[in-house]
């Protein structure tokens, strides 16, 4: 199946009942996930706010305490772009963490519509699925570099254009929870590994059209089943390929 054939038909798997109810439910679960924790974090919205605000303040001290930036602090302009950089970025961390959280909630009803898709596509891929202590590993390790990755990149974070460069870290997350989201169901963790080595740069180049779509503000998040969907078409062809050789 074609590149092209994958994305359109995804997109009819995506409008099936069973899907949107995932989606709906997932969306929902999330919200109520970061509304809960607000709550037991900061003790309310309100609090919430008062925080914020406290901070924004602290931060802003902390700009006009600095030699180098209290002199730039003089300059409205100045100032204003760093604050602007501060909250963008700020809002993109907020954003792609509710991406994050909203990918794994739908990871626990995306065997469903995996399965349904196998059937109706690839009826002679028998799913086989990754043992628990090595899907463990597989996650921990995608952590562990995402991880490192933010670190190398964090020095970058008030520097326009440069500052985009924290998407790599967010991608390369984005990429291994999907292909995970899965593989982890349909392979055995010698399949991953050999599939991964022989598609490995078709899949990158698969997730990253994804990720593009999730810059679209809030729609972007919301069909992530639909990249699982685009995901699941790619592995369960080349699976039954290696099958079938």
């Amino acid at each position: 199946m074609t590149l092209p054939h994958i994305f359109a038909n995804s997109l009819k798997d995506a409008l099936s009942p069973n899907v949107l109810w995932v989606t709906l439910l997932s969306f929902i679960a999330t919200i109520l996930f970061f509304v809960g924790l607000i709550w037991v974090v900061f003790g309310g919205v309100e609090s919430l706010t008062l925080f914020v605000g406290d901070w924004v303040q602290g931060f802003e001290s902390g700009l006009e305490q600095h030699w180098l930036l209290s002199f730039l602090s003089f300059v409205v302009i100045a100032k204003t772009l760093i604050m602007v950089l501060f909250f963008l970025s700020s809002a993109m961390v907020v954003y792609y963490l509710f991406l994050m959280v909203y990918s794994v909630i739908v990871g626990f009803f995306a065997s469903y519509f995996i399965k349904e898709i196998a059937q109706k596509y690839y009826p002679q891929v028998h799913f086989k699925g990754i043992a628990l202590p090595q899907y463990m590993w597989l996650l921990l390790k995608a952590l562990a570099v995402t991880a490192l990755l933010f670190i190398l990149f964090s020095p970058l974070i008030f520097i326009p254009v440069l500052n985009m460069m924290l998407l790599i870290p967010v991608f390369y997350l984005f990429h291994k929870l999907l292909i995970l989201e899965v593989a982890s169901v349909v392979h055995s963790y010698a399949e991953y590994k050999q599939i991964q080595k022989s598609y490995g740069g078709q899949s990158r180049a698969l997730s990253a059209l994804c990720f593009a779509l999730t810059l679209i503000p809030i729609v972007g998040v919301v069909i992530y089943p639909y990249y699982v969907i685009v995901v699941s078409h790619f592995l369960l062809g080349k699976t039954q390929a290696l099958r079938d050789a």
